[in-house]
């Protein structure tokens, strides 16, 4: 057809538009902030903004037009609030907007209040003291980048027996500390972690906060809070170099130096603020096209624990909370609540974090809540984290049955990086979780020195998947409602992971651990290959590569198990637990593969144990998974059985390796 006078024209125009200097890409946009600048200033090099909610405002006018560099000068910014981003800090394809460190330049971005001018409190036992503002609150203090350790007592100690309200100690001591109210009782029970305060003492008796006492004993007696491993936080306990307690009434942190620290000189930083990044993205308006880069993250707390709802451990960093939590006979509940990122984020889209250090946090580390679709964390460092290093999704029906699109949380990946020393205060959290998600991708991370499991993908034990399979002991169909269509649980990938010393606290748990449907088919279900584990906690039990109640369509392919002995079950001390019967039980339990009460349909293929029977007997009640498949496996005795291939190609990679230390 031949072209008429209007169609030329307009071709014309196309042409000249599309060879136009301005349709070409506009050149970057550099906004400058610097801890010793001013908000003053023009945001240029020199004379850069001091805050980065200055800096914001300067991002949001240039996003439209070109894309941004937030460039961060060195030094550290205390962030007396979050930064908070929500749409109107969106980049667009093509034009992303940054905030990165400036060249050579090693920016934190820290929650803490500096301490400073100790004095000698008490000689005779070692304890200095240092003023803080009124209202100062906080769970965590660092002294030259070292983790304090909160006031505590001997594990386990001697002479408290349960009570209806709490516990009764064997004198009266207690009461008559300065703060008896400040104390919180801690309480490791197989994979759970309590956390409960008292709200009084009277005498003997010790009144624990609620709903925190209420709430943890909701579960089955096993896991109802029957014994105290210690007591924490109080000035009485102040026995260990190291150790410290902050009197908030009286406006005073109290520590006890360790060898060669002096307090005139060393850095101590309270951590004060929870939130340090707070990205609020919605379903309607989600942020999306944003860049962290070569930025340390440090010093924040979460401070929930330590109020009335306390921590009441469900699994993985998730709790109850709330009051009306019936008993329940299965050890979870269908609605529990998350432990919140430092760094947190929720509706995001095409979100990267590359080359950050993510240290001394008190929640979990970066948080992708629901509806994050298509964001990278790479090439970072996470240590010395209260909680989880890295949490991808949810566990609520928004996340497992979304009524919208914009809620699944889909095509994350998270890789290539070190992560060590995490779940120092929150032990029954994961390295990394992964809920109910489509696609997440989990690969080449160096992971070490965890106390739970390396890395945790699903929930619900197979209840809110079709058909409600019950994976769990005292569970029955429908017990969490009836859904005939599955999860958003499918397509995950758990790849090349090096993971080491892991179970270092709790037991029951693995390297990779996972539960629930995985898929429509194992088609879309789970792949979990070209993962090497090693060096378990010899005494802890569990399953290395651990297909949990519910687990279907999961294929295990290629994975290497070396130095992890069978480990045992381990319910505490005779005389502190009550009737439990299992008191002092020490049986074996566990293998490098197995689970209690899979639903089945799983696959090990080419893959290296040392102990390659599966353990199925954790449930006291049959069945056995069905479609269980084994091709190819290899019985090996060391590392020397191994393709060293297979042993090279997990963790880091490439120049990611070399970014931080081994590990």
């Amino acid at each position: 057809m031949a072209l008429t006078r209007v169609h030329l024209i307009a071709a014309v125009l196309v042409a000249m538009l599309a060879f136009s200097p301005a349709a070409a890409a506009a050149d970057p946009v550099a906004i400058w902030v610097s801890p010793r600048g001013s908000d003053d200033g023009d945001g240029t090099r020199d004379r850069p903004f001091r805050s980065l909610q200055r800096a914001q405002r300067d991002a949001r006018a240039a996003a439209a037009s070109a894309p941004v560099r937030v460039m961060l000068l060195g030094g550290t910014y205390r962030l007396r609030r979050p930064l908070v981003l929500d749409h109107r800090d969106s980049g667009s394809a093509g034009r992303e907007v940054a905030y990165r460190a400036a060249p050579g330049a090693r920016p934190v971005l820290s929650g803490g209040l500096r301490l400073s001018g100790w004095t000698l409190h008490d000689r005779r036992r070692g304890i200095y003291r240092a003023r803080v503002p009124a209202g100062t609150r906080s769970r965590q203090l660092y002294v030259d980048g070292r983790r304090a350790t909160r006031a505590q007592s001997d594990p386990f100690p001697d002479g408290f027996t349960r009570t209806p309200e709490g516990f009764r100690a064997a004198s009266g001591e207690i009461a008559t500390w300065r703060r008896p109210a400040d104390l919180e009782a801690v309480a490791v029970l197989q994979w759970k972690v309590m956390r409960c305060g008292v709200a009084s003492v009277a005498g003997r008796d010790l009144t624990m906060r609620q709903p925190c006492w209420a709430n943890a004993n909701s579960f089955p007696a096993l896991w109802a809070f029957p014994q105290i491993a210690r007591l924490e936080n109080a000035y009485e306990l102040l026995d260990k170099a190291g150790e410290w307690y902050l009197d908030s009434m009286a406006r005073e942190v109290y520590y006890r130096p360790r060898a060669g620290e002096r307090l005139a000189t060393a850095r101590a930083e309270l951590a004060v603020e929870e939130t340090l990044i707070d990205v609020r993205g919605t379903a309607a308006r989600p942020v999306a096209h944003l860049r962290f880069e070569g930025l340390t993250f440090a010093h924040a707390t979460w401070l929930r624990p330590s109020g009335n709802e306390g921590y009441a451990a469900d699994q993985s960093g998730f709790h109850l909370t709330g009051r009306g939590n019936a008993p329940n006979a299965v050890g979870h509940v269908e609605r529990p609540s998350r432990t919140p990122g430092n760094v947190r984020l929720r509706h995001v889209r095409d979100v990267t974090f590359t080359r950050n250090d993510f240290r001394h946090l008190g929640g979990a580390g970066l948080d992708f809540d629901t509806g994050s679709q298509g964001n990278v964390v790479l090439g970072n460092r996470f240590t010395d984290i209260s909680s989880a290093a890295v949490q991808v999704g949810g566990v609520l029906r928004a996340d497992h049955h979304p009524t919208r699109p914009a809620d699944v949380t889909r095509d994350n990946r998270v890789a290539h990086n070190l992560i060590s020393h995490v779940g120092r205060e929150y032990q029954d959290a994961a390295g990394v979780f992964v809920g109910y998600t489509t696609r997440t991708t989990v690969e080449h991370n160096d992971i070490s020195d965890v106390p739970w499991s390396g890395i945790a993908l699903g929930w619900g034990w197979g209840l809110v998947d079709p058909g409600s399979f019950p994976g769990l002991p005292g569970a029955t169909p429908g017990m969490w409602g009836t859904f005939t269509t599955p999860t958003t649980s499918r397509g995950n990938r758990v790849l090349r992971n090096r993971i080491r010393r892991f179970l270092s606290v709790v037991w029951d748990g693995g390297a990779v651990y996972t539960q629930g449907r995985q898929g429509a088919s194992a088609g879309d279900g789970e792949l979990i290959a070209g993962n090497v584990a090693s060096d378990k906690r010899p005494a802890a039990g569990g399953n290395v590569f651990y297909t949990d109640g519910g687990s279907r369509y999961v294929t295990l392919r290629g994975n290497v198990s070396l130095d992890n002995p069978v480990g045992r079950m381990d319910f505490g001390p005779c005389g502190l637990t009550g009737s439990l019967e299992l008191c002092g039980v020490r049986l074996p339990y566990g293998s490098d593969r197995g689970g209690c009460r899979p639903f089945g349909d799983i696959t090990y293929r080419g893959n290296y144990w040392q102990h390659p029977e599966p353990f199925w007997g954790a449930c006291p009640y049959p069945p056995h998974p069905v479609g269980v498949r084994d091709d190819g496996n290899v019985v090996v005795t060391s590392a020397a059985g191994v393709p060293r291939r297979v042993l090279d190609a997990a963790g880091r990679q490439g120049r990611w390796r070399s970014r931080v230390g081994a590990g």
